[in-house]
């Protein structure tokens, strides 16, 4: 009986030690706002809840890689992820799926590393 106990508490320990904590928000996102990269014209403001968690959320758990020596494009645009005003934290995003190679892909990326994550904004 105790064999099985620690066996479970063991593999629990390894699947909680394999869990991403990527962005390590102190407050939920109340908004996400899109900027162009460039210019940094406001594009939209996002506040749909359920878009807004589900997105922390995989960007939260996403697997990550270094672009530290990956020539490519520039963002198109920034997002600021805010909580009632305050910017708790900021990513690029592209508008296109970016490839870098070794099978990840996503749209964004945040100052040396990409998420691979692909969920498209819900830009009009």
């Amino acid at each position: 009986m105790y064999k099985v106990i620690s066996v479970i508490l063991l593999l629990s320990l390894i699947l909680i030690g394999c869990q991403n904590n990527n962005l390590n928000l102190t407050n939920d996102v109340t908004s996400i706002e899109v900027y162009e990269w460039d210019s940094e014209k406001l594009i939209d403001t996002i506040d749909d809840k359920e878009f807004i968690e589900e997105l922390v959320k995989e960007l939260d758990n996403a697997r990550t890689h270094s672009t530290e020596n990956i020539d490519w494009a520039m963002q198109d645009y920034k997002l600021l992820f805010k909580h009632n005003g305050e910017v708790l934290f900021e990513i690029g995003y592209c508008k296109d799926i970016q490839n870098f190679g070794n099978g990840a892909e996503g749209r964004y990326w945040e100052f040396d590393k990409h998420y691979e994550v692909s969920t498209k904004l819900p830009l009009e």
